[in-house]
């Protein structure tokens, strides 16, 4: 089987790890999507993060931006986003974009317990099923990564009661491949609608204002092509 861009393709170890927690809490939709957990209903209620931050704010808490995540320097995450005004909404973006770093830390690292990761998830739930399995079966196949790797037309809900909110947002991984750890090899592959995926996470804001929001809940839809289109 040909590897995927993104080393083991992440839609399909999304609709995987559904199957895994649809008796642990986390429930299952039956669309390869991560099931739902009470308030993720209100969390869905979206606005568009299109208002831009104030000038100099770029290092302040809650921007995406900005990260103390280090990843090698031939992979490259573009976050094509704009700053929400809200601190709420800032933030809970911040923490997903630290949760896709801290996706590929593990996969470089090959470690699916990897301290940078578990620091970004909210334990037992389908945000970290999904990031532990796809980094184990990164480990198996001897696969890393390399290239650049996009994200855009980003969307954050309201914050509801319970402290979450959604963030959803596109993938365009045509530039981003697959690299044998062994021979160094990059797995290249032709642009298609599978180079196309529209995530969807369940933030959670944390009990003390320094700690960052973590990823709850992760769903994800292959070939988003007509979702993702731009222009």
């Amino acid at each position: 089987m040909r590897p995927t861009r993104s080393a083991v393709p992440l839609a399909a170890v999304a609709a995987a790890v559904a199957l895994l927690v649809s008796g642990c809490g986390g429930g299952e939709d039956g669309d390869g999507k991560s099931g739902k957990i009470d308030g993720a209903e209100d969390a869905g209620k979206k606005s568009p993060s299109a208002e831009s931050s104030s000038p100099g704010k770029e290092d302040a808490p809650g921007d995406f931006r900005t990260s103390d995540i280090e990843l090698p320097d031939d992979v490259k995450l573009v976050f094509d986003w704009d700053q929400p005004s809200d601190p709420d909404k800032a933030a809970a973006l911040d923490g997903a974009a630290d949760y896709m770093r801290a996706l590929m830390h593990g996969t470089v690292e090959q470690d699916p317990k990897d301290p940078v990761l578990v620091k970004h998830v909210v334990p037992l739930q389908s945000a970290q099923k999904f990031a532990t399995t796809k980094v184990k079966l990164d480990v198996e196949k001897g696969y890393t990564v390399t290239g650049e790797e996009r994200y855009y037309k980003s969307e954050v809900g309201d914050v509801t009661d319970q402290k979450l909110a959604e963030v959803s947002f596109c993938v365009d991984q045509s530039k981003f491949f697959s690299k044998k750890i062994k021979t160094g090899k990059v797995l290249r592959t032709e642009k298609s609608s599978s180079s196309y995926l529209y995530f969807t996470l369940v933030m959670q804001k944390p009990e003390e204002s320094q700690q960052p929001w973590k990823a709850r809940t992760f769903g994800a839809e292959e070939k988003a092509v007509k979702q993702c289109q731009e222009g």
